[in-house]
């Protein structure tokens, strides 16, 4: 609980006062006087501050991120109409300060993803091994287009694939686009053509293939069926229902069709051979059955080298972006359900299973979060810098800035829709603690 709550602090802390420092690094740069750069929120602590220039710097009580304070930013307050005001500064001038926060959080989860690559991530280990395939989904797309077990992917729309790393990208990130592999089976080449389909609330690729995953059992959930039957890590399942398994998706199948009824598991353990019965429990959500049981995966650590890890974390991130982008235009249109939002308990789970799972994983997060974070600012909404930049672009258009009660009644809506969406989100990360 402690890692989780440290993990939470860290990455929201470090995150929003990357945001503020870009606000003030930009205000400072154009000449607006910055009256209070705070790290954290709430009550300051007296001897944790001190003043240089105009600029009053502190450490508040709740260490949340931070804040900038600008001389005429707030329209209530008396303007006296001098230049280092916010307020007196042209419009192009203003929108250069309120766009720097979100654009620093872009950069940040740049450098992040760089620095990921740099000292090396926790991949599986069958990314790095040839790409051949042991695994094709009955009815999948690679299953209709010709695919079989065997196949050795030589390349994809005439892009070298050395390994599943490189298919697996090339897959994801051509949902709906048509490709052209070219296979090996059995000594010949073969071109086939496929399409992948979008799965999941991110709208990845997928033609329904895998690598080899042996039906072995790598860790069993506490309070599952598999645990109360007895199961143990390194078991082997050589068949189900009298049925030969010989790969783990055949078992995952088998699993999840037979919710709230009796399935009989044949155990090779060791040198001995025993059979178990075990009932599948619902999954409140998907109502498939589950019986708590993973498979092995060997982990190695990949580190790429100065240049690689430049192109890769402008990569990674371009990729996360049009992920975002694509999550978010497929929930405005109502195509993803909304449950998958999550809040603050979300983002602590999340972000404690990160960091337990060692610095590189906690990087990604933070990384992944940052850019959620500048993006998001950035839409349209009223008291969002993109909301702050919107009637920016009114003014310069018109020529003159919104009254104070137009921009007031906005701020007002876009106050009101952030706090139902804040509700909403609390009310799914709740469910989710409840139901799982």
């Amino acid at each position: 609980m402690l890692t989780v709550i440290l993990a939470f602090v860290i990455c929201l802390g470090v995150l929003i006062f990357v945001h503020e420092f870009g606000h003030f690094i930009v205000a400072k740069a154009i000449g607006i006087k910055v009256e209070k750069f705070s790290l954290g929120f709430g009550p300051k602590i007296p001897w944790l501050g001190f003043k240089k220039g105009d600029t009053e710097y502190m450490i508040s009580a709740l260490p949340l991120g931070g804040y900038v304070k600008m001389a005429g930013e707030n329209p209530d307050e008396e303007l006296k109409g001098e230049p280092w005001e916010f307020s007196s500064r042209s419009p192009w001038e203003r929108m250069q300060v309120v766009f720097s926060g979100p654009l620093m959080n872009v950069i940040l989860a740049v450098l992040l993803m760089f620095t990921v690559f740099l000292i090396g991530r926790k991949i599986p280990a069958y990314l790095m091994t040839s790409p051949v395939i042991g695994w094709v989904r009955e009815n999948s797309p690679a299953h209709k287009a010709g695919f079989q077990v065997g196949d050795k992917v030589i390349s994809i729309n005439d892009r070298k694939i050395d390994n599943w790393e490189a298919l697996q990208m090339m897959i994801v990130s051509n949902a709906g686009s048509k490709l052209r592999i070219l296979v090996e089976r059995r000594g010949q080449h073969l071109a086939l053509s496929v399409t992948p389909h979008e799965v999941g609330d991110m709208g990845l690729g997928s033609i329904g293939i895998d690598h080899y995953i042996p039906p072995q059992i790598g860790s069993v959930n506490a309070g599952y069926p598999a645990q109360k039957a007895g199961l143990q890590a390194g078991d082997l399942i050589t068949h189900i229902n009298g049925k030969a398994v010989g790969h783990w998706y055949e078992i995952a199948e088998l699993i999840h069709d037979h919710p709230g009824k009796r399935v009989v598991l044949n155990i090779r353990r060791k040198d001995r051979e025993f059979s178990v019965t075990v009932v599948p429990m619902a999954d409140p959500e998907t109502k498939q059955g589950l019986i708590g049981i993973m498979p092995s995966e060997e982990m190695i650590i990949k580190k790429y080298g100065l240049l690689a890890s430049i192109q890769n974390g402008l990569a990674e991130t371009l990729r996360q972006a049009k992920l975002t982008f694509s999550f978010i235009f497929k929930l405005i249109r109502g195509k993803t359900s909304p449950k998958s939002l999550g809040g603050p308990i979300m983002i602590a789970q999340v972000a404690g299973a990160s960091a337990k799972a060692g610095i590189p994983d906690f990087i990604y997060f933070m990384a992944f979060l940052s850019l959620q974070l500048g993006i998001l600012n950035l839409f349209p909404i009223p008291i969002l810098d993109g909301g702050h930049i919107f009637f920016l672009i009114i003014e310069m258009i018109a020529g003159k800035p919104l009254s104070i009660r137009k921009r007031e009644v906005a701020q007002q809506i876009g106050f009101g829709m952030l706090i139902l969406l804040m509700v909403y989100v609390f009310y799914n990360d709740i469910m989710r603690f409840f139901v799982h």
